[in-house]
């Protein structure tokens, strides 16, 4: 895990060393930098595998090819074993020293040998050609900016904008789908100079020309003919990827632990990487809200796994002081309140261990989400007659805020609000913060803010199956995988997803979808294949997730941090007037506007992090 970034460009040099300095909590454990010609590629290294001796960046043996990754090549040492066979020499352990080796072999398609989570670089001084690489699933971040004097990257926005380069001025279209979605979709960023490299990305930069493709995709998988299997067969081949992917996730030659929520997805992958290390360190979170608090679930899980098990309670004061901690390292806003628990639990952790495995992923790929339920009924929805939706319709203001967890009344108030919306504008608007109507009315007349395109359509087997390749290729990849790598790596700590392994996804996303979502039964082909892991309490538990009990403390300790920061919302984008009306309403218990509001939270402090760079 580490920060990296490079340039091609006339002087490389003249601005790695601005660049590398922005991204020391991504890795406070040293800095390499190595510049070849008109191509400079840095590191900064949180060290995880090899920590004596793989010290990034690394070449192959004529020092002609050079490399940088971010992130873990979990099947290093098998293409290493194989890579040495063919006569290659290594010099280090280092799991990163595979990548310009196999560029030497297959160029531009390494990326399809490698299993893992990364980012990386490759520089190739003979061809003066910069590759640019994601991983499949998005795990790893990388944003890149094409300028007069050259081509830079860095794993985060703030290192290329350090370049002194590269214009930090807003990009009101792309924070106009903020708005509506949460996050900022890639391959846009928050800055107009900017564009993030999507999941299985690649980005080729030769002499006089730049070309972007995608080296895989998770859509066929959804699309092509499912595997023709029972759930019991489909349980047993679940598991056993599951297994493999979790095992893969563990490499490390530092103290590893698993963030335990309490739920199905992280109880799982504890279970197993407990079944593989035999010892392991699990961090839960608590609040003092009923409704919210998932300790009790956490706790029964460490129990019976028999883990060294550590709690973090999170308070209105403690949630507050992360909001204020994260700021500076937050270079796009979003709207997830999760991400300030993630980063609090991340630091704790990071007393005890060095990387972390989660649950996330599993989610998008078993239909563990309400949405989906939701979706599922609203055909059903759809025939009953025009007058009773219309009175459903107008009867959904009346539900008010109960400022709850995800409550019954809050659910039917959302789900009514969109049932008639096509479904991929429907699932969107359940997931996200404001829909269409009520942005364009509070959005300044005349002002930045845009109209933003309905959510596409993919093709799919089945309605759900393609909402599942939205959030994957969407939301997972554009709110939860930003939510943990920043919220990690701000705490100079490695988060692993092994649910996203690809083989494990692709797999999955050949199933029908019968096997995950049967009436109101999620999951089902997951829960039956951990059955004999996860206590039973937990396995048949309704999804919760990481929320914070944001609707009650917004109306209550946090409202004054909230109408100070509202407060100073730009006139030139919304309506002052509006804004505050949006909080009354919330405080009065009108309307449940948690989401609506943190957005536009998250949207202030990011520019008062950033307007005085741009305009």
């Amino acid at each position: 895990m580490c920060g990296i970034y490079g340039a091609v460009h006339r002087d490389p040099a003249s601005v790695l060393s601005r660049m590398g300095q922005t991204l020391i909590h991504r890795g406070p454990d040293g800095n390499g930098v190595a510049v070849r010609g008109r191509g400079g590629l840095g590191c900064r290294r949180l060290a995880i595998i090899d920590v004596q001796g793989g010290a990034q960046p690394i070449a192959n043996e004529d020092g002609t090819v050079i490399a940088v990754c971010n992130g873990e090549i979990y099947n290093h040492a098998t293409l290493r074993a194989g890579l040495e066979r063919r006569g290659h020499v290594f010099r280090t352990r280092s799991d990163a020293e595979v990548i310009p080796h196999l560029y030497e072999e297959r160029g531009a398609d390494c990326v399809d040998d490698l299993a893992g989570m990364f980012a990386f670089a490759i520089w190739d001084s003979a061809r003066e050609r910069l590759l640019l690489a994601r991983d499949r699933m998005g795990e790893k971040p990388l944003y890149y900016a094409a300028t007069s004097s050259g081509v830079l990257f860095g794993s985060e926005p703030k290192a290329i904008l350090a370049s002194g380069e590269v214009s930090a001025a807003p990009d009101w279209g792309a924070l106009s789908v903020y708005l509506r979605k949460g996050y900022v979709p890639n391959p846009r960023t928050a800055f107009g100079a900017l564009q993030k490299l999507p999941p299985a990305g690649r980005l080729t930069v030769g002499a006089e020309t730049i070309a972007a493709d995608r080296y895989w995709d998770v859509v066929p998988f959804l699309a092509d003919p499912p595997v023709p299997v029972t759930l019991e067969h489909a349980a047993i081949a679940v598991r056993r990827r599951l297994e493999d992917a979790v095992e893969a996730a563990m490499v490390s030659d530092v103290p590893l632990g698993v963030f335990l929520s309490g739920g199905l997805d992280s109880t799982a992958v504890a279970a197993v990487a407990v079944a593989v290390a035999g010892e392991l360190a699990t961090f839960a979170l608590r609040f003092e809200v009923p409704g919210f608090d998932e300790g009790e679930y956490a706790a029964l899980a460490a129990r019976r796994l028999g883990t060294r098990h550590r709690t973090l309670t999170i308070t209105p004061a403690s949630f507050l002081d992360g909001v204020l901690d994260l700021v500076p390292l937050v270079d796009e806003p979003l709207a997830d309140p999760a991400f300030v628990p993630t980063f609090l639990l991340a630091r704790f952790a990071r007393t005890e261990v060095k990387t972390v495995l989660v649950g996330e992923g599993a989610d998008e790929l078993f239909a563990g989400y309400p949405s989906y339920i939701g979706a599922a009924l609203a055909s059903r929805y759809a025939n009953a007659p025009a007058w009773v939706r219309r009175l459903l319709h107008g009867a959904a203001p009346t539900l008010g805020g109960s400022q709850g967890n995800t409550t019954l009344r809050y659910l039917l108030r959302r789900f009514i609000e969109a049932a008639d919306a096509p479904a991929a504008v429907r699932h969107e608007t359940w997931m996200g913060c404001f829909d269409a109507e009520r942005l364009a009315a509070l959005a300044t007349p005349g002002g930045p803010l845009g109209p933003v395109d309905d959510a596409p359509t993919l093709a799919a087997r089945t309605e759900i199956d393609g909402l599942l390749g939205l959030d994957l290729r969407g939301y997972l990849a554009d709110d939860l995988l930003p939510k943990l790598d920043r919220g990690t790596m701000a705490a100079s700590l490695e988060g692993r997803a092994p649910y996203l392994d690809h083989r494990l996804v692709e797999f999955v996303c050949r199933l029908s979808i019968d096997l995950k979502l049967r009436g109101l039964a999620t999951k089902r082909v997951l829960r039956r294949a951990v059955a004999d892991l996860v206590p039973d309490r937990i396995r048949h538990r309704v999804k919760r997730g990481l929320t914070v009990p944001l609707a009650a403390w917004l109306a209550g300790p946090l409202l004054p941090f909230a109408r100070a920061t509202l407060d100073r919302i730009d006139p030139r984008v919304l309506r002052p007037d509006g804004v505050r009306a949006l909080l009354d309403e919330h405080v009065a218990r009108r309307r449940d506007n948690r989401r609506e509001l943190w957005a536009l939270i998250m949207l202030r402090l990011w520019q008062d992090r950033w307007t005085s760079r741009g305009s």
